[in-house]
């Protein structure tokens, strides 16, 4: 068995640059600082509120949570201004390079977002409170036009930016790896932290759930929920045997024991640091005889895992008192980072995910902490819920406080909230106040109720006042221009030679490997304008991060291009599957430690039988 992660790292890694940009500010961010002798490093900072009351996301990695992630606490700026200058101080380098990083940055992003919101000719009239906006749905692209659902409903502007971010690297992964990150079908699943005696941990997560107890590490399983007649079965696969749990009615998991569970723990530390350093600094610098920096780490190398079976009490688990998951975590720094609340956090247990829709228009749409009820395109409001399962009946109860509805979930999958006219008081957005606040004004649209099905998207139409969506049409992307042909009789095996930091596993554990026919930068310049002082990852971030149409072409892009992909084990090892002879090109990129994140586009001429390709820093390119 082998040690598994969430996609949520990957994930971070990626965006890392796009975070990045809007960060130019008074609080040095991704610059390490040691204070009473803890290493820390600013990760954000509010970028809407820079006054000293606004927030911090301060990262510990010297304490490390249970899933094996840096701690991270909250500091106002003013706290961080009075500590920083107490702290030992990065050097003076350091920080000229983290500022004209994020300089050079700050102005791409400035460039991009005149570029997307150009001004208007004429300033608004003398006193005027509020300036219009001219917003068209039918004009959008389907991206735009779902963020613009979203936060017409009434869910936080924050939490449906980080959804939209997360949603279209995930799109990503998903594209070109199919499996590591597909989501699962519209239905029930799980949320929350749950732990008990006996070291007892379930961390839920997207797509799976991290299970550790005793002295195991963190391992990511698949798990299965089933409404029998008289108990809510959880059912999770692990090894020898599956884990059959009830979760009941209180909230709490339990099930019968001991059990039984096969699984990794650290078994070691193998060092990969320059046999010519002798000598190191307070950051752990290395230098040769002569005082001439070398390439390396003074902590480089990785820890090393071995299989390892563990005998575990019965479990009694609750959530109450548990600690922060790793997925929440991930979602709230994408909200703070943009400068968002957090918002209300998800209730533990059970939820609902994906998107129900019925032939009259009427949908719902479910997210962690609330439910999107919509009357076509358009037309949608936000509600908390809750599921309850009572035996053999399901029910989810959205918490509407003009008309509640109570929905009864079939076996079969299907929603049937029962029949009759429901209004949905959505809202539209009429423009922005002085603050840059959404105005908005009521848009209301009535769908008849009827059974809802499991569905990829909104309904195009419905209601009394149906408005058609009008997405973007598509544009094909270019084929690849290196296409090998021939018996798929070559292998490629990745080996990682990246050194973890101490006690965490490789950097590139659970990292998404990519084959492309062509190279990354060739694939994005043959979908989008790269500009010469520019690159094709800065593009793809500015594009994601902005939430423009190019963001889609170029997955659909890497899509069209890829040839293999594969998930690394938690070595950062992976072998893709047999593809015809010839050349390659890969596409890697990963958060090496101290927020420093590297990729790997370099071609790989593909002999037939297995071919091997090492990863380390030297054959990388640095992204920030």
């Amino acid at each position: 068995m082998s040690l598994r992660r969430s996609v949520f790292p990957l994930v971070l890694a990626v965006l890392t640059p796009a975070l990045t940009i809007a960060h130019a500010q008074d609080i040095p961010i991704g610059v390490t600082y040691v204070c009473n002798g803890e290493h820390i490093y600013v990760e954000n900072c509010n970028i809407r509120d820079t006054s000293d009351t606004s927030t911090c996301m301060v990262a510990h990695p010297d304490h490390l949570t249970p899933t094996g992630f840096n701690s991270y606490t909250y500091l106002t700026r003013g706290a961080l201004r009075k500590l920083l200058p107490t702290c030992q101080q990065p050097s003076a380098k350091e920080l000229a390079n983290a500022q004209a990083f994020q300089k050079k940055q700050q102005e791409l992003y400035a460039a991009a977002v005149a570029k997307a919101n150009p001004q208007p000719a004429a300033a608004p009239p003398a006193g005027s409170q509020t300036q219009p906006v001219n917003i068209n749905t039918q004009t959008m692209t389907p991206e735009q036009r779902q963020m613009n659902r979203c936060i017409t409903s009434g869910r936080l502007p924050s939490s449906c930016t980080g959804n939209s971010l997360l949603g279209a690297f995930s799109s990503m992964i998903s594209s070109v790896l199919p499996g590591a990150d597909k989501q699962s079908a519209p239905g029930p699943n799980m949320a929350g932290v749950f732990e008990g005696p006996g070291n007892w941990r379930l961390d839920f997560i997207t797509d799976g759930v991290l299970v550790n107890c005793a002295f195991l590490s963190p391992d990511q399983h698949n798990y299965t929920i089933k409404f029998e007649p008289d108990h809510t079965a959880l059912i999770i696969d692990t090894t020898p045997r599956p884990l059959v749990l009830t979760f009941k009615a209180d909230g709490a998991i339990v099930g019968p024991g001991p059990v039984t569970i096969d699984g990794v723990v650290a078994s070691g530390y193998k060092s990969d640091a320059p046999t010519n350093a002798t000598q190191k600094d307070q950051f752990g610098n290395l230098y040769d005889s002569a005082g001439n920096r070398v390439s390396g780490s003074a902590n480089a190398g990785h820890t090393t895992f071995a299989s390892r079976r563990a005998t575990c009490p019965a479990l009694n688990l609750s959530s109450k008192g548990a600690g922060t998951g790793v997925e929440t975590m991930a979602t709230d720094l994408l909200k703070t980072a943009f400068g968002g609340d957090k918002g209300p956090p998800t209730p533990p247990g059970i939820r609902m995910h994906g998107i129900f829709a019925a032939s009259t228009g009427f949908s719902i749409q479910f997210f962690p902490e609330s439910a999107i009820l919509g009357c076509g395109p358009d037309a949608a409001r936000a509600y908390p819920y809750t599921v309850h399962a009572d035996g053999p009946r399901t029910l989810i109860k959205i918490d509407a406080p003009d008309h509640p509805l109570t929905i009864a979930y079939h076996p079969d999958g299907s929603l049937d909230p029962g029949s009759g006219p429901w209004q949905v008081h959505g809202r539209r957005i009429v423009g922005q106040n002085e603050n840059d606040d959404f105005t908005f004004a009521p848009y209301e649209q009535t769908c008849n109720l009827a059974v809802l099905t499991p569905s990829k998207t909104i309904p195009a139409s419905g209601g009394a006042a149906s408005m058609l969506a009008a997405s973007a049409p598509s544009t094909a992307p270019s084929a690849p221009l290196n296409v090998p042909s021939g018996p798929a009789n070559a292998t490629l095996s990745i080996v990682s030679g990246i050194p973890p930091q101490p006690g965490q596993p490789n950097p590139l554990a659970t990292h998404p490997y990519i084959l492309l026919r062509d190279s990354f930068s060739d694939t994005v310049a043959r979908t989008v304008p790269v500009p010469p002082d520019s690159s094709a990852h800065k593009v793809l971030g500015l594009a994601c991060g902005n939430r423009t149409p190019d963001c889609q072409k170029i997955v659909a892009a890497i899509q069209a291009d890829s040839a293999g992909t594969m998930r690394a084990d938690a070595n950062g090892g992976a072998t893709f599957p047999a593809v015809p002879a010839g050349t390659y090109y890969l596409m890697i990129s990963a958060n090496v430690g101290n927020n420093k994140v590297v990729a790997w586009e370099q071609p790989v001429h593909l002999h037939p039988g297995p071919n091997t390709v090492t990863l380390d820093l030297h054959n990388s390119t640095p992204l920030n």
